[in-house]
This record gives C-alpha cells, sequence and structure tokens, in this order.
C-alpha cells in the first residue's frame, strides 16, 4: 500500500484518511459497473470528483485500490464470522446481504458482489491480483473452518481434520454459489434459498462420514 501522504497534523492526518475513503468508494462504483479494466484511474477520480494525479499520492495502482478495499471487507468479515455460531447462520447472514445489495442502490459500505465477481475474474489475468485473491480464499477458509469448530464443540462433535477439512469445503460451495446465483439471477427467490439452505445445512450431529 503507498504511504498516507505526509502530514503532522491531526487535521491534516483526518483529511488524507477522507480523501482514501472517497476513492476507494468511488473506485468499488467504477469497479462494479465498468469492470476492472474499464475503470481507469482518470474514472475513478472523476467519480470521486479529484484529479487522477491526486489519486496517485495515496495508491499506487489499481491493484493497490483493491488491495485496500478487499482489506476492508476481510475486517468486515472476519467480525462477521466471529459473531457467528453455525454454517446455516453464516449462510443465512449472507442471503441477507444479497438482500440489502439489492435494495442498497449502492450504499456505501454494502458488500456489492458485483464487485466481488469482476475482482475474481481479475486474478485469472493479473499475477498480482491473483496472489491477493488466493491468499484472502486461504483466510476465508480459516475463518469457516473456526466457525465450524464452534459448531461442533457446541454440538458436543469432534470432527476429525479430514471431516473439517469436507465440511469447509461444503460451506465454501455453498456461499460462494449463494453471492454467483444472486448476481446471474436478479429475479432470485431469496426466501426460498434460505428455505432450501435449512433444508441442505443439517446438524453436524446427523452428518455421515467421518467425525
Amino acid at each position: 500500500m503507498s504511504p498516507m501522504p505526509a502530514g503532522g497534523s491531526e487535521k491534516s492526518r483526518a483529511r488524507a484518511q477522507a480523501q482514501r475513503a472517497r476513492i476507494l468508494e468511488a473506485a468499488r462504483k467504477c469497479f462494479s459497473e465498468a469492470g476492472f479494466h474499464g475503470a481507469s484511474m482518470a474514472r475513478i477520480g472523476e467519480q470521486a470528483g479529484m484529479s487522477a494525479g491526486l489519486i496517485y499520492r495515496y495508491f499506487a495502482s489499481k491493484a493497490e485500490i483493491i488491495r485496500a478495499i478487499t482489506g476492508e471487507q476481510r475486517e468486515v468479515r472476519m467480525r462477521a464470522m466471529a459473531e457467528v455460531g453455525s454454517r446455516l447462520e453464516l449462510l443465512e447472514r449472507i442471503v441477507d446481504k444479497m438482500r440489502d445489495w439489492r435494495t442498497s442502490g449502492g450504499r456505501p459500505g454494502a458488500f456489492d458482489p458485483a464487485l466481488f465477481l469482476e475482482v475474481t475474474a481479475e486474478a485469472c489475468r493479473d499475477p498480482a491480483i491473483a496472489a491477493l485473491v488466493s491468499a484472502q480464499e486461504e483466510e476465508t477458509s480459516d475463518d469457516m473452518a473456526q466457525v465450524i469448530e464452534r459448531e461442533a464443540r457446541t454440538a458436543g462433535v469432534t470432527l476429525s481434520a479430514e471431516a473439517l477439512r469436507q465440511h469447509t469445503l461444503l460451506a465454501r460451495c455453498l456461499l460462494d454459489g449463494v453471492i454467483l446465483r444472486c448476481v446471474r439471477d436478479p429475479g432470485l427467490d431469496l426466501e426460498q434459498v434460505r428455505a432450501s439452505l435449512r433444508a441442505l445445512v443439517r446438524p453436524l450431529t446427523d452428518q455421515p462420514g467421518p467425525v
């Protein structure tokens, strides 16, 4: 990440933080609407109401902007996963976020699945983004595994390492699948998605296989 522009006063630091937040919000909107390649620094600057040159004082490249955006999302995800006690509860929260996305109209800070998929697609073309996404995928799986271990302890179930890997992989597939279906099918009935998840994600005490 590019260093924060120099400035000793509290006022200047607060202004720099505000400028960064303004750039990141503009970039989210541009990436979501125009794609990574369509969102030039000039276009992001126009959206943010500042020059591209000023943006470069805060971020050396679009990859650095993506790194900052996904870093913020990582913090939000960690807090959310720390609060839930089961796979089903986490998946239902994702359904709620998809509903928020549909109704927010691009509210600042709202989860944007279109941006999530755009970054994923860019990882197939840009090695720097690919490395970033790969590291975050590992972190997300670790976070999911902690949710499952917490659920298992509450249920009085001891999971083997293999069972934990299986449950984590399945939960990740379900999570990513919900996001993808919501983007590809704007008319998707989210209450039906919720009911399907409840029918599919059974308590760990009911699961066959290694424990």
